[in-house]
């Protein structure tokens, strides 16, 4: 045998093995894209509930984080945006729609000057300047609010996104937030960049950007930020405040206007909007809140008092304060119970809050069976609430909650082509 008859056999065995893993890899990778244009949610859901249950024994990789969080955006705007602008249930589309157009005939200087939240509203007359009061609005509208939120929460804790979009998609918050609750959705973001920011002029900075995104923010940013300097006494004059205002909403509803001092300015025109509204009972998702509330405590205290390692490895500056803020929402929520119609809105709050704890918690543990079993609790409830709330929720995606799960990409996205 000749010297180059062993160099081609020796450049075979090196070249051959190479050229069938890439091609293997072509044929994957074709593979999951058809299959993700094909069954875009069914690819999305699966990818999100893999990642969590993998990442009960390893930390995921970022690149794939990252294109889960893509996915994310991607699916659910359609189903977000294709909301019926019909007048039933309490659906805020249609008073959206009518924002945009009486902004667009007044101006947005004249409207804005009566209007605190300009942040919020400005987006709205952004995004009816570039695409009308068209569902293309309401999606580019979702996309931004959503992404910056995953970025946020990126910053805190990149390993708990998966975890946190399964608890998020799977609850009511979500499709209240981003669908009908919009301005709320908008300050998510600056909430949560509130908790990882180191200087005291970027603090200011996005409490005031979420509070002008949605005033009721500021029912819990506002006595968080207090904590930060005066600790207990702080504490002690939210719960004070709580109290009175309880009593105030129980008992006499008017003097909340009198207090605020404007007299048929905003505040009072809230009150009597609230007030006037059915009332209906919170005592459940009042119970749900106190349970969540005492799991969250209950696993602070559980890894403070056992193991201060345990504690430091679980609870970064930006955990301390996510469970703070978590606490001052549960003041507030329990303040307002007599208002169902801010109860839910600061009922949001709370809860997105604290899933991101319990999110970020869960992706600091150490592998383990217990672990597991509460990420599977975690699977099994994210599927039971995603079809609940599909159910409820029959005005998303064009009326036909039930035709987004089977549909392929281009029928996502042909009502925006």
């Amino acid at each position: 045998m000749n010297n180059s008859t062993v160099d081609l056999k020796a450049t075979e065995s090196v070249i051959l093995p190479l050229i069938s893993r890439k091609g293997a890899a072509w044929v994957v990778l074709l593979s999951v894209v058809l299959l993700s244009g094909l069954f875009p949610f069914a690819s999305f859901y699966l990818l999100l509930l893999l990642m969590t249950l993998l990442s009960s024994a390893h930390s995921p990789v970022r690149v794939i984080v990252c294109l889960l969080c893509i996915s994310s955006i991607i699916v659910f705007g359609p189903l977000i945006a294709l909301k019926l602008p019909i007048n039933n249930g309490g659906n805020d589309k249609i008073q959206y729609l009518d924002f945009m157009r009486t902004m667009d005939a007044s101006g947005l200087a004249y409207y804005l000057s009566t209007q605190p939240e300009v942040l919020s509203f400005s987006t709205m007359y952004l995004a009816y300047v570039l695409f009308g009061p068209t569902d293309l609005a309401f999606l580019f509208i979702f996309v931004i609010s959503y992404s910056l939120l995953l970025c946020a929460v990126w910053k805190i804790e990149y390993r708990a996104l998966p975890i946190f979009i399964l608890l998020m998609t799977s609850s009511g918050a979500f499709y209240s937030s981003y669908a009908n609750v919009i301005r709320q959705a908008m300050a998510f973001p600056f909430m949560f960049l509130f908790f990882t920011a180191g200087r005291t002029r970027s603090r200011l900075l996005l409490l005031m950007l979420s509070s002008l995104a949605h005033l009721p923010s500021f029912l819990i940013m506002a006595p968080y930020a207090a904590y930060r300097y005066f600790k207990k006494w702080a504490v002690l004059g939210a719960i004070l405040m709580a109290v009175l205002f309880f009593a105030i909403s129980k008992y006499n509803l008017n003097a909340l206007s009198a207090l605020s001092g404007d007299d048929g300015g905003y505040v009072s025109k809230k009150v009597g909007l609230y007030s006037a509204w059915d009332e209906y009972s919170v005592i459940v998702v009042a119970l749900a809140a106190l349970a969540l509330f005492a799991v969250n405590n209950y696993l602070w205290l559980r890894s403070t008092r056992n193991n201060v390692r345990k504690a430091e490895r679980l609870h970064s500056r930006e955990t301390r304060e996510l469970l703070i803020a978590s606490n001052f929402a549960f003041i507030s929520l329990m303040a307002t119970y007599n208002l169902s119609k801010v109860f839910e809105r600061v009922y949001i709050y709370f809860f997105v809050i604290s899933i991101a704890y319990l999110a970020v918690l869960l992706a600091r543990m150490r592998p383990g069976p217990i672990k597991a079993i509460i990420i599977l609790t975690g699977i099994a409830y994210s599927v039971y609430g995603l079809f609940k709330n599909l159910f409820i929720a029959e005005l998303l995606f064009s009326g036909d909650p039930f035709g987004f799960l089977t549909s392929s990409f281009l029928e996502l996205y042909r009502n925006f082509i």
